[in-house]
């Protein structure tokens, strides 16, 4: 081997790499981004569970059993409820994972030695956050009732026995995480049309088919707007697809409205495809295209939408860029409409939020592309 010729060789692949910015992303860049993205998903424990109240008892013992959740890592108490209809709207709208219900006489079942009752509802729509926090409050709770006894036994008074701890799981009552995840999932699969017309216009750029629609009199917006709405309408199909594989294959209940789930999906398409398009326009070849597209889309999706991993458990920089990929907010969509039935006047925040997204990533991308070469 002569080296002379193998230092030649290494300096045109070296200049290639520094002279070609979307190179130089690929082979430099990329790992610290996978690193940075990947490390964040896998580090995360499931933290600061979102828990609220209902309190009957209103005794100082309700309180102090309060207190210690309050002082928990594991568990945050969101909000304080009066009445037991609040319960319906909180889990439906996803702003707690369970709900604590401290019934009247807590204090004084305690106080007398007779079994104290307490009740848990969990939402079961997310199986690892909802173990977690049924998991933590049942030893939570064991352990305020022993330290009870103690107390009791140290002062004379008959010690209280055992607590009649009541434990349901609403939406997903046996925890199969195959019911909370195949929901989630199909957020995910749903980005393939977006990675699709990443890919399309990146191939015309590179064959040069794109030339000839350049040189048509389509108005700009019009040329981006029929490259979308195909992959919009097969999209659609496929939600159609995979809710049947759902129900059938996997048992999934659906307990929404479908024309309003296709109505949602179609908006998450308009979100996810005009983020594709505004990245296509500014790659021009498909092995970039695709490199891209998992990284924009598949990871993301995966590990910071909230499929796997509770997004509040995330750190802050974290969770700003989970609110801002359009896969997050499809899952709570998806779940929601699968397992809890609820309608537009619950999900309409994130709804607004795809069309918002999609509005405006368009407009940016119809003012970004250019019909020159």
């Amino acid at each position: 081997m002569n080296p002379r010729k193998i230092w030649a060789v290494f300096r045109k692949e070296w200049i290639h790499i520094t002279r070609d910015v979307r190179t130089f992303f690929l082979v430099t860049i990329s790992p610290v981004f996978l690193l940075v993205v990947l490390g964040y998903a896998f580090s995360v424990d499931v933290k600061n569970v979102a828990v609220a109240v209902l309190d009957y008892d209103r005794s100082p013992l309700s309180r102090a059993y309060i207190a210690g959740i309050h002082s928990s890592p594991e568990l945050d108490i969101c909000c304080y409820l009066e009445r037991w209809e609040e319960i319906f709207v909180l889990l439906e709208r996803s702003r707690a994972r369970a709900v604590v219900i401290i019934p009247r006489g807590f204090a004084e079942a305690l106080q007398t030695g007779r079994p104290p009752e307490l009740q848990i509802i969990v939402d079961g729509t997310d199986p690892n956050t909802g173990q977690h926090a049924m998991t933590y409050l049942g030893g939570y709770t064991g352990h305020f009732v022993a330290t009870q006894v103690m107390n009791a036994l140290a002062v004379k008074r008959p010690p209280a026995p055992s607590i009649e701890l009541r434990i349901r799981t609403w939406y997903n009552p046996t925890f199969k995480s195959v019911i909370g995840m195949v929901p989630g999932l199909i957020a995910i699969v749903l980005t393939m049309p977006a990675m699709s017309v990443t890919l399309a216009l990146a191939r015309e750029r590179e064959w040069g088919t794109l030339e000839q629609l350049i040189t048509t009199p389509l108005r700009r917006s019009e040329l981006l707007i029929g490259k979308l709405l195909p992959y919009v309408t097969s999209g659609l199909v496929s939600v159609v697809l995979c809710t049947l594989v759902g129900m059938t294959l996997f048992g999934v209940p659906f307990r929404g409205s479908f024309p309003l789930f296709m109505l949602l999906s179609a908006d998450f398409f308009l979100a996810s495809l005009s983020l594709g398009l505004l990245m296509a326009i500014f790659i021009g070849n498909q092995q970039l295209a695709m490199i891209v597209a998992l990284l924009v889309f598949l990871f993301p999706g995966f590990f910071l939408s909230g499929l796997i991993f509770p997004i509040s458990a995330m750190p802050p920089e974290m969770r700003m860029e989970a609110y801002a990929i359009p896969t997050t907010h499809y899952v709570t969509i998806s779940r929601s409409v699968f397992l809890k039935g609820v309608g537009l006047e619950i999900l309409w925040p994130f709804a607004a939020t795809l069309f918002v997204m999609g509005v405006v990533l368009i407009s940016l991308t119809v003012w970004l592309f250019r019909k020159r070469l």
